[in-house]
């Protein structure tokens, strides 16, 4: 009895000895395929990545040839009946798809010009501002604020400015920039801003070079009635109206009684910067570049500022 009873228990514990050993073997095996599986999607993942950016300057290659053709075809005029305000559909390409769209940059209000090149306060570019934040339904006072970013002194204005004083305050602390920002979305970091107030304000703002014009062919309604205390919202509707796709072409008839005359000065109808956003798809992959894009006079298109993904 009792060697029967050692053989069965050696038989039990030889066959929870296999049961073990195929267990563990079963794990690393998984262990196995699934750290290949991810190696597999991360080289796929890697692949597509490099792809993509690769179709994404294919597109500002592509997008510096329709704005070269548009000078051409009108060296002085920029409007958005033209052929590069036109968003092109998805376009199929090896893998998936490629689609974009270019815009106008000098449509929108250069923050940069708040301050001069030798980086005091621009009064004119400050009023501006300050009327369209409160078109927009903003604190018209985050216009110093934004001035204070920007300009090379370190006094805060009163009562919204704000200098290396009150940012290092902050958890975490930071400083103010004093020089021209990059983009836009810079103004998150200003006092008084947060995303709510940013994506108000977003598609009517860039960052481009000091002393850049408004283009009256492109700007949006809120930003023709910035330009002046005479004119308002239903004027500058009108005038959005009056240009429909074609555009003006003498800036001194439309507006020279509506706005002052030194602002007049500051109005154009031709551009040079425009923001490219190209999107490439290739099958669960997407990527997003934005380029910041300057045309020369010779028609020479080149990348100033990229950006991928998310603003």
């Amino acid at each position: 009895m009792g060697g029967g009873s050692c053989r069965h228990r050696q038989r039990g514990v030889a066959v929870l000895t296999a049961m073990l050993v195929v267990t563990v073997g079963t794990v690393l095996a998984v262990n196995l395929m699934w750290q290949a599986q991810l190696d597999q999607r991360r080289t796929a993942a890697a692949l597509a990545a490099d792809q993509g950016l690769m179709y994404a300057q294919g597109a500002e290659a592509w997008a510096a040839d329709i704005l070269r053709q548009d000078l051409v075809e009108s060296p002085s005029f920029d409007a958005l009946g033209e052929i590069w305000a036109t968003e092109i559909p998805p376009l199929p390409v090896e893998g998936g798809a490629i689609a974009g769209r270019i815009e106008d940059l000098h449509g929108r209000f250069n923050l940069n010009n708040l301050v001069n090149v030798n980086g005091t306060e621009d009064e004119l570019a400050l009023r501006q501002f300050e009327r369209l934040l409160a078109l927009l339904e903003l604190d018209p006072g985050l216009a110093g604020a934004v001035v204070d970013w920007l300009d090379a002194d370190a006094d805060a204005r009163f009562p919204n400015g704000g200098e290396d004083a009150d940012y290092g305050a902050a958890d975490p602390q930071y400083r103010t920039a004093n020089v021209m920002i990059t983009s836009p979305s810079e103004l998150m970091a200003v006092t008084g801003f947060d995303a709510e107030s940013y994506a108000v304000i977003a598609p009517y703002v860039t960052a481009l070079p000091i002393g850049t014009r408004l283009n009256v062919n492109t700007a949006a309604a809120p930003l023709l009635a910035s330009l002046s205390d005479e004119l308002d919202m239903p004027t500058a509707a009108a005038l959005v109206e009056q240009r429909g796709m074609a555009g003006f072409t003498d800036i001194e008839t439309v507006f020279g009684e509506l706005v002052p005359p030194e602002v007049l000065t500051r109005l154009a109808v031709d551009s040079e910067h425009f923001l490219l956003t190209g999107t490439v798809v290739l099958g669960t992959n997407q990527l997003t570049m934005r380029s910041v894009l300057q045309r020369d006079p010779s028609g020479l298109t080149r990348a100033l500022f990229r950006s991928l993904g998310a603003e």
